[in-house]
């Protein structure tokens, strides 16, 4: 059997899986779509997603620009608690397009789930396990936990970041609050103890007016205890440690919901393509939410990766994947190496109290702030990632 009529064996079926599929069934490439939970559990999930408008142009041309409620975010203000310099990057400099929006994972889900399925060519395989991936020379083979074994041109990893044993340094301690901030707005800010990102929830902004509360959605990255321990405080004890974090030009929360906190690891793996296997997502990486950059590095992968072997079909005279994969990894070399690299470092330098690195960020923020020639291509690297 040659690489032509053999499909790409996909290995996960969260949203970064089956945004593959859909656009490998877009170019006609037959694919398999494996996952070990059935649908409904994906579904039931209440994550919240930041979309960058990278991704956003993605996902709106196969779902519809209409496939999920969202939050749009127009203007992302940076600061750093205690410290002078802030940053307001966001739709003014992009003709008043939103550069990004939160959607539920459990709706981009759905939609993606609709797509699929009016899609041929997708053979999804649900619920059922992966157990082994067999290579060989000019095959993949993948044993499943029914004893069928189905084999491929090339297996794609998107089944989430590998488990962590160690217990992590940091983790995010999660919640919902209201907060006065205008419709549009998410908001970082850089504290001692690590960073704190307000993200508008969809559909809020239908609420919201002059001298009304929008609903966000909270993170803040603690110390593993220290998180544990405020995910636990009284609401009015921890709504004055979020005021007091945020500063005085908010104003503080006025209402707290259900609070939880969730484990930080990064991952970061030299080689994302093992012969005919590849990693993507978080797979591939896994990064700290500052920024909120995980998934939208994710979604860059899978475009650039079908983009690859389209370009290289299997079939073809004297190609094969195994350069498809090689040209994907020297294409994604520089987002996968800036973006982690960037993410792991805002937070240590933000917490440092040395005076010089103070002045330098405070400065920086000002200039990114007054700069169109700073605040432009920062803001175009936040949406649509490093340049190729």
């Amino acid at each position: 059997m040659s690489n032509e009529s053999l499909p790409i064996m996909i290995l996960g079926g969260g949203p970064i899986g089956m945004v593959c599929a859909l656009l490998l069934a877009e170019r006609n490439i037959a694919c398999t779509l494996v996952d070990a939970r059935p649908i409904a559990a994906l579904q039931r999930d209440r994550r919240l997603l930041a979309l960058s408008r990278g991704t956003l142009d993605i996902l709106e041309p196969r779902l519809g620009a209409d496939f999920a409620p969202r939050g749009p975010i127009h203007r992302i203000h940076v600061s750093s608690a205690g410290n002078a310099g802030s940053a307001q990057l966001g739709s003014r400099d992009f003709g008043g397009v939103a550069v990004g929006a939160t959607v539920w994972y459990a709706d981009l889900v759905d939609a993606l789930a609709r797509a699929l399925a009016a899609r041929p060519g997708v053979d999804v395989q649900r619920p059922r396990r992966a157990v082994e991936v067999r290579q060989k020379v000019h095959s993949v083979e993948i044993a499943l936990d029914n004893g069928a074994v189905l084999r491929g041109a090339v297996a794609i990893d998107a089944e989430g970041t590998p488990p962590q044993a160690r217990e992590p340094a940091q983790c995010a301690l999660l919640a919902e609050l209201d907060l006065p901030a205008a419709p549009g707005d998410a908001i970082e800010r850089f504290t001692d103890e690590g960073p704190l990102a307000l993200l508008p929830l969809p559909g809020a902004e239908g609420g919201a007016g002059p001298g009304k509360a929008m609903r966000m959605s909270m993170v803040w990255c603690l110390p593993t205890a220290r998180a544990r321990a405020r995910r636990d405080l009284p609401e009015a004890e921890l709504c004055a440690l979020i005021a007091r974090a945020l500063g005085p030009r908010l104003g503080p929360p006025t209402a707290l919901g259900p609070r939880g906190i969730f484990p930080l690891h990064t991952f970061r793996r030299e080689q994302v393509c093992e012969h005919r296997l590849v990693h993507l997502g978080n797979a591939a990486q896994s990064l700290h939410p500052v920024a909120g950059q995980g998934f939208n590095l994710g979604m860059r992968d899978c475009a650039c990766l079908v983009q690859c072997l389209v370009e290289m079909p299997l079939g073809a005279s004297g190609a094969d994947p195994l350069r498809a994969l090689q040209r994907y990894a020297a294409r994604r070399r520089l987002d996968r190496t800036l973006f982690p690299a960037l993410t792991n470092a805002l937070p240590r330098i933000f917490a440092s109290a040395l005076p010089p690195v103070v002045l330098a960020r405070s400065l920086a923020l000002a200039g990114v702030d007054l700069l169109p020639v700073l605040r432009r291509p920062l803001t175009r690297v936040l949406m649509f990632g490093a340049p190729r």
